[in-house]
């Protein structure tokens, strides 16, 4: 197997880094900015989360629309069209004084996400990257990055917002926000060309509803409402076992560093990636993780729970992207991808507020076990998919 060109390769670590900045600075930034922005502004706290609400509402809405643009060779225009967005949301919640302009700011914001994050960057790779093992380690060298977003950004935006304001932190968001759009437009367009010619076909040819995306929306959709429910749950039902909020603080903790090894572990190796090994082994490891979590009472045990999650999860962002090229094609890959990570984006944001619900009809234990439920049913399913 002939190696990845260098430019290439050099162009997918790149995006990496733009990834890991973009999802700090627009997605991240939220879970320090609440509080600082409620006692600011004079909002409840309700009030000044349903502006990140609307913000992820608009970018699941978002995600199919981009992903079309991105099949048809819009990728540069939408980059620059996402970080206008950005920058424009940016600067509104930096210098809002009330729930409208908080609200109109989060709404661009949450367009630009569905246009520079994870999605687009993914059909990026899968159409300038042709050998099937060399595409799925360039995926996960973009998620690697991206997955440190939140240990590099949540630090360094609490002492920013601490030791200055956080009006600041926001600017300071917007300035990274533009240095990242000089570097896409110097060194990661340019290096990721499209790798072979695209065919073109007529929308009215291509199927609605091609066969299997029902499985892969509800396979994934059932992820991230899992993910979502052991997030919400997690401290609090560690606090009602007698950890205190520390202890339940670095358990929960876990989850995000354990969504790297996995991906670390894809870019050894030069072969081919099993198909069995994408379909079946994140969903089982998080059914696993799950298990470990409900069963367990110390918090070292609820750890390793939270751990093999997460190795699931980590997995998981890897295997949307590389199940929905191999069942549709590099060519549809864009359009395929915002379907399912438009319905991902809808429970991402309802997941919190259901899972908040359930638990307190039946406790945070039973919520848990149903979203392991939920998420065994999803494994035969993801079984019987051809890929």
């Amino acid at each position: 197997m002939k190696a990845m060109p260098a430019p290439v390769r050099r162009a997918v670590w790149v995006l990496g880094a733009c990834q890991c900045v973009l999802w700090g600075v627009l997605y991240y930034s939220f879970s320090v900015l609440l509080v600082p922005m409620e006692s600011a502004l004079g909002l409840s706290r309700m009030a000044v989360a349903g502006a990140f609400s609307i913000g992820l509402g608009a970018m699941a809405l978002s995600a199919p629309w981009i992903g079309r643009w991105l099949d048809e060779g819009h990728a540069l225009s939408l980059t620059r069209t996402g970080i206008g967005l950005a920058l424009f949301g940016l600067l509104v919640v930096a210098n809002t004084q009330g729930p409208l302009t908080l609200y109109l700011g989060w709404l661009s914001v949450g367009i630009a996400m569905a246009a520079l994050l994870y999605e687009p960057a993914f059909v990026l790779v899968i159409r300038a990257v042709s050998d099937e093992g060399h595409r799925l380690r360039a995926l996960a060298a973009v998620t690697v990055f991206g997955g440190l977003a939140s240990t590099i950004f949540l630090p360094l935006l609490s002492m920013l917002i601490e030791h200055r304001d956080w009006r600041v932190a926001v600017l300071a968001c917007a300035a990274a926000v533009a240095l990242v759009a000089w570097v896409m437009e110097r060194h990661v367009i340019p290096g990721l060309p499209p790798a072979y010619a695209m065919p073109v076909r007529k929308r009215a040819h291509r199927p609605d509803w091609p066969p299997h995306l029902g499985k892969l929306v509800t396979i994934f959709a059932s992820g991230t409402l899992a993910s979502m429910a052991l997030t919400t749950l997690l401290i609090p039902l560690l606090m009602e076992r007698g950890a205190s909020a520390l202890i339940a603080a670095l358990v929960l903790a876990a989850l995000g560093i354990a969504q790297l090894p996995g991906r670390v572990w894809l870019l050894r190796g030069s072969g081919p990636v099993s198909a069995h090994v994408m379909k079946s082994v994140p969903i089982a490891l998080q059914v696993l993780g799950l298990a470990g979590v409900v069963a367990a009472r110390a918090p070292a045990w609820v750890a390793a729970g939270v751990a093999v999650f997460g190795l699931g999860a980590g997995l998981q962002t890897l295997a949307r992207p590389w199940l929905v090229q191999a069942l549709y094609g590099a060519a549809d890959a864009g359009r395929w991808n915002g379907e399912v990570a438009r319905m991902q984006g809808f429970i991402r944001a309802a997941g919190p507020v259901g899972a908040v619900a359930l638990a307190w009809v039946g406790g945070a234990t039973l919520a848990l076990s149903i979203a392991a439920g939920l998420l065994l049913l999803t494994l035969l399913i993801a079984r019987r998919l051809p890929a």
